[in-house]
């Protein structure tokens, strides 16, 4: 096992008993946290991000090493005080990313992912767009112009990662003098809040001073109510990830005027042109007039069905990172590698098909029969290379053979039309 894959396992281990330990107390003081629907949604978006970035880092670290090599007019060196003076400068890169993610909507259309769900817990980290990967490059990449390595520039991403995993907490109150100068749990509790009074504060990631310094800020007072204003509800993955460039696309190509379909693009979210009104919102309200907390129910075996198998998609994800580690890792060489691919392929048709199941839709039975049949079949290109495939790919084989036999079960005792969803 290489370096990189042996980082993200223990990572993965470490996050999934963050998980858990997060739920257990949620429990024990009877706060409910979690949804099963929200959450695949939520790990299934991170597949899907991370999936793309393993191509698309290739080009950003060609691009950051040689920038710092050829074009920074100097060469910062590598000690503690230069360490912080890159954390301090990435999370005010990182700022004005987040800032201008929420003021224009091409951006916005990126960042709306991870303000989708009306929950917010530990995997709402992992609930971001591939479209995101792009826009924050083209901030970060002023890191190797100002001379930091790309090795300190990572360690600044992987920092601000395992941070983030902090600040989105339920479970943690406010923290004293932390409040003044750090992102707490409590300040990005704020930035999540559809709250009239919550809305558009508290983007910094690492350090809250950037918002107190830009006029950004605002304390939380109460718990805000979760979500986006005009609401999302799906539980495909792909939908989260194209449902507001859906949203610009439709309105910019109704209005009449050429400079009105740029500004679609270019303007915040709150500006339609005169000509075209904003789209209807997607949420439900009670006979009231209350706004229904959003929930896809789902039947607790098709539940454990649903859950068992984006646990294999998180392993075969895990896989793609052995198989870039230890293959040739250009990105001519990655693109060329059927192993990569393989495992791509399956990641991407399980995020599909697991979002149809989730939503109980009429061709998501048949969907998964796929989705099950190409997993025994890209087992042969994922696993053939390697010393234990002699007994672990007949085990894969095993795999889709209980759980072709457990769909079936499902079809027929007709647990996969709850929500008769079409």
């Amino acid at each position: 096992m290489n370096g990189l894959t042996l980082i993200i396992t223990i990572s993965a281990i470490v996050v999934v008993f963050i998980i858990i330990a997060e739920t257990i107390i949620a429990k024990r003081k009877n706060i409910k946290l979690y949804t099963l629907s929200d959450s695949i949604v939520n790990l299934s978006c991170g597949m899907l991000e991370r999936t793309f970035n393993f191509f698309y880092a290739i080009l950003f670290l060609i691009a950051t090493n040689y920038i710092y090599e050829n074009i920074a007019p100097y060469q910062i060196p590598v000690n503690v005080f230069t360490g912080i003076a890159a954390i301090l400068i990435f999370d005010f890169l990182a700022y004005w990313h987040h800032r201008l993610s929420h003021e224009i909507n091409f951006l916005w259309a990126a960042h709306i992912v991870h303000h989708q769900s009306e929950e917010l817990n530990l995997t709402t980290v992992f609930r971001v767009s591939f479209f995101a990967v792009i826009n924050r490059s083209a901030f970060f990449i002023l890191m190797p112009i100002m001379g930091f390595d790309a090795y300190t520039i990572l360690l600044c991403g992987v920092t601000l990662g395992l941070y983030q995993l902090f600040t989105h907490s339920r479970l943690i109150g406010k923290l004293g003098f932390l409040e003044i100068f750090m992102t707490t749990p409590s300040h990005h509790r704020v930035h999540h809040g559809r709250n009239e009074k919550y809305k558009d504060h508290n983007y910094g990631h690492i350090f809250i001073f950037w918002d107190k310094l830009f006029g950004t800020f605002t304390p939380e007072e109460e718990e805000p109510e979760y979500g986006t204003t005009a609401g999302f509800e799906s539980g495909n993955a792909f939908n989260a990830q194209f449902f507001y460039w859906k949203n610009l696309f439709t309105r910019a190509s109704r209005t009449k005027s050429w400079k009105n379909k740029v500004k679609v693009f270019v303007k915040g979210p709150a500006w339609t042109p005169d000509d075209v009104p904003h789209l209807p919102n997607e949420f439900k309200v009670d006979e009231n007039g209350n706004r229904i907390h959003h929930q896809i129910k789902v039947d607790k075996e098709l539940g454990a069905y649903i859950l068992i198998n984006i646990l294999i998609t998180f392993g075969i994800f895990i896989g793609m990172l052995k198989g870039i580690g230890n293959k040739n890792t250009t990105l001519i060489g990655v693109l060329e590698n059927p192993y990569v691919l393989a495992v791509v392929a399956i990641i991407l048709l399980s995020v599909f098909s697991l979002g149809q199941v989730i939503e109980q839709r009429k061709p998501s039975a048949y969907i998964d029969a796929l989705r099950l049949a190409m997993l025994s079949l890209a087992a042969v290109f994922i696993f053939n290379d390697i010393a234990i495939s002699s007994w672990l790919m007949p085990i894969m084989f095993t795999i889709s053979g209980v759980m072709a036999l457990w769909l079936i079960r499902l079809k027929k005792t007709n647990k996969m039309n709850v929500n008769a969803m079409n």
